[in-house]
């Protein structure tokens, strides 16, 4: 009995150590869309996009968070882990399983909150393969969608 209660103890608090890794997870990401502002305040569109979509460059690029941007339209610029996806028309028509138009959630999220919000939706998580809640960190700046998302 008592050592089917340190198991289970231990359980939890690995469970609870998980949930706060991906709650760090989730806190880096709007540091990370603070940070991509600053850098394309600092040194521009054309430089700041091509740092963004260097996929090996890992002060843009950390494991699940990355950074997006998109016009108001949801037309993506900058996506280094999916390059297929700038320039995409199609991409603003994008629903999950449960019918969430993603796209239109980011849109609609930087438009109601612009100085950031979460717009939330169900995507495959790249380590598990499953359908997973996922949120991405949506701030406008220069009449522009800056994102990152994460796993909470």
């Amino acid at each position: 009995m008592k050592l089917l209660k340190t198991a289970f103890i231990a359980g939890a608090v690995l469970l609870a150590q998980i949930g706060v890794a991906q709650a760090d997870e989730c806190t880096k990401a709007q540091g990370l869309v603070d940070k991509a502002i600053s850098h394309y305040a600092a040194v521009g569109k054309e430089k700041s996009f091509a740092d963004f979509m260097d996929k090996g460059n890992k002060e843009w690029v950390d494991g699940e968070l990355y950074v997006i941007v998109a016009t108001m339209e949801g037309i993506f610029k900058a996506h280094a882990i999916n390059p297929k996806l700038i320039d995409n028309p199609q991409l603003p028509a994008l629903k999950d399983t449960n019918g969430v138009m993603i796209i239109q959630e980011m849109i609609r999220t930087g438009k109601e909150t612009p100085t950031g919000g979460w717009a939330k939706y169900t995507w495959t998580h790249p380590e598990t393969k499953k359908l997973a809640p996922k949120q991405t960190w949506v701030k406008v700046m220069d009449n522009q969608l800056f994102m990152v998302g994460c796993y909470p």
